[in-house]
């Protein structure tokens, strides 16, 4: 059997591998870009991101809706949430990444107890992000420091998750041209 863009679904639902092959080929490029925009300097993660996007198609193919939104969405969707995902496992790299490009005084790990050692990083992660407003510190702080889940902070915060997604992607742009302005200024 054919597969084609009205009996992919279907076939997806009947366990039909070619049906997979064809989501990738034709939503691959978007599953990429959407991925690409959230993992902005975490590219070695990225193909593991596309095959955990697919992956999730396969397992809960039967949970997409076509009443509720096109199959482009949804699948956006999930890579947005699987690069979140991806972040957020990897935010302490990212987080090591952006402290290596200021100039950070060594610490005698052995001297520092473990309270001084959480007071420094602590005072390192707020420098990082003095440049976000209050509202956008604090998600910063829940998701990526805390690592609370979304819909607790979406819930505890009375804002929707689009907005919250939103928020956090601009303050994260924000805290890179910040960073980027201090390492051209320091430099």
């Amino acid at each position: 059997m054919k597969i084609t863009e009205k009996n992919f679904i279907k076939q997806l639902n009947n366990g039909n591998e070619r049906a997979l092959e064809y989501v990738m080929l034709h939503y691959g490029g978007l599953v990429k870009s959407v991925i690409h925009r959230h993992l902005y300097n975490l590219t070695q993660y990225e193909e593991d991101c596309i095959n955990e996007v697919f992956f999730a198609v396969w397992n809960h193919i039967s949970s997409y809706q076509p009443e509720k939104s096109s199959f482009a969405n949804w699948i956006g969707g999930i890579a947005r949430l699987k690069a979140l995902d991806a972040l957020r496992k990897h935010s302490k790299e990212l987080w090591e990444e952006c402290i290596d490009e200021q100039v950070v005084p060594i610490v005698d790990v052995a001297s520092e107890s473990s309270s001084e050692l959480e007071e420094l990083i602590s005072e390192d992660t707020e420098q990082l992000l003095s440049c976000l407003k209050e509202k956008d510190r604090e998600l910063f702080y829940r998701l990526y420091v805390e690592e609370q889940d979304m819909d607790e902070v979406s819930e505890e915060m009375g804002m929707k998750k689009p907005v919250i997604y939103n928020r956090l992607s601009r303050a994260k742009q924000k805290v890179r041209k910040n960073l980027e302005r201090k390492s051209t200024y320091e430099g």
